[in-house]
Formats: structure tokens, C-alpha cells, sequence
């Protein structure tokens, strides 16, 4: 009996939009830095762990927190 060996595409979402993987080859910290040159309010997020979504990892990129102006 052959065990059959299953890959996950991955998808990155960021702001409630789902983007695509350029390269399963690329660390999502590429990726992030890939998509920050046409989404530059991602310049300084951090991409979490991924969650299962079916049949692919999705993971979140969330912004980060400069705080209040004051």
C-alpha cells in the first residue's frame, strides 16, 4: 500500500482580500515582502500562522499597531 502524499496550496490574506501564492518555493515572510510593494500598508505587518481553510493554509497578514495619535 503507497501512502499518498497531500499538498496544501497556501493562500495569504490580507484586509478581507485573499492573495494568491507567487512561489510555494518562497518563506511567507518573502511573500509578504513581495506583496508589500503593491499593498504598501503592509510594510511592517507580520504574516501568522497559517489556519486550514478546506484544502489550503491560509495565512493572515495583520497590520501592525502604531497606536493612537495624540
Amino acid at each position: 500500500m503507497t501512502a499518498t502524499v497531500l499538498t496544501l496550496s497556501r493562500v495569504f490574506r490580507f484586509g478581507g482580500r485573499d492573495l494568491d501564492d507567487p512561489s510555494p518555493d518562497m518563506t511567507p515572510a518573502e511573500v509578504l515582502r513581495h506583496y508589500a510593494r503593491l499593498f504598501p500598508r503592509m510594510l511592517g505587518a507580520k504574516v501568522v500562522e497559517p489556519v486550514l481553510e478546506g484544502d489550503k493554509h491560509v495565512y493572515a497578514i495583520k497590520e501592525a499597531n502604531y497606536g493612537d495619535k495624540g
